[in-house]
Order: structure tokens, then C-alpha cells, then sequence
């Protein structure tokens, strides 16, 4: 049986290595990187962005590395992110929610702004394998105005 330090040194080992990836996957959104974010992922994730993103393809629930990089590899054709500014980490076990703000820029119209996003993840052997994604759709609606 581990001891109670030892589990809290585990769990403390776990909260960093979860808060680096997430950093690291944020600066690759920002490189418009795919390949490398799919890397982090794990050959049976599931994903889904919830909000109102009707007018685009991927908006329902996808299961697997090439269905999400495909769902991925559609946003990106529409959005560039111009940075994250994470404001809470909760890590929970193998469970980790982050709070965060990114300036999107739409392609087409050319507006950016501060979009209001939350991430609900799940790692499992250090890769994630569950992604749910909260955007504020208001403000994803503004970005389509010309």
C-alpha cells in the first residue's frame, strides 16, 4: 500500500506533467501545428465541442485520432489562434478541467476577438483520450460578422 506522502508526491507528479502538456498543446494550436497536437492524443479519443457551431460539420461528438484530426484540420481552416490565456487548471486524478481565454481570428471575416473557452480532458498513459470543449458561442457569432 502507498503511503499517504507518496500518493501526494504521485498526484503531484501527475497535476505537472498534465498542466505541461496542456500548455504545450495550447502553443501548438497557436503554431497552427496539427500533427503536433494529434500527438497527444490518444488512437481512441473522444471529442466533442459543445456550443453553437451548427454551420460547421464537426460539431458532434468524434471518436478517434483520424476523425478528430479531421474535426481539428476543419476549425483550423476557419480559426487561427492567436494565444491562450489560462486562467484555473483542476486536476482531479486523471481528470483535468482548464478555464481559459484565446483570441480567435476567423479567416474569412478577419475578426479576432477573446473567445471564453472551457476544456474538460481525461489523460490516460500521459496522452489524452477524452476532450469536451465549452466555447462561448456568442462570441463565435460575432467573429462571423463582415
Amino acid at each position: 500500500m502507498q503511503s499517504l506522502q507518496n500518493l501526494a508526491r504521485i498526484a503531484s507528479v501527475d497535476r505537472e506533467l498534465f498542466e505541461t502538456r496542456i500548455h504545450y498543446m495550447l502553443d501548438l494550436c497557436s503554431q497552427g501545428n496539427l500533427d503536433g497536437i494529434v500527438d497527444h492524443f490518444s488512437e481512441d479519443i473522444s471529442y466533442q465541442m459543445i456550443g453553437n457551431w451548427s454551420m460547421f460539420p464537426y460539431a458532434g461528438p468524434v471518436r478517434g485520432k483520424a476523425a478528430v484530426k479531421h474535426a481539428f484540420a476543419g476549425v483550423f481552416t476557419h480559426f487561427q489562434s492567436q494565444g491562450s490565456t489560462v486562467h484555473d487548471i483542476v486536476v482531479d486524478g486523471d481528470k483535468v478541467a482548464v478555464r481559459r481565454t484565446t483570441i480567435l481570428r476567423n479567416l474569412g471575416t478577419g475578426r479576432a476577438d477573446g473567445i471564453a473557452i472551457v476544456d474538460f480532458l481525461r489523460f490516460r498513459d500521459g496522452l489524452v483520450t477524452e476532450l469536451t470543449e465549452v466555447l462561448d458561442s456568442l462570441a463565435m457569432a460575432r467573429l462571423e460578422e463582415g
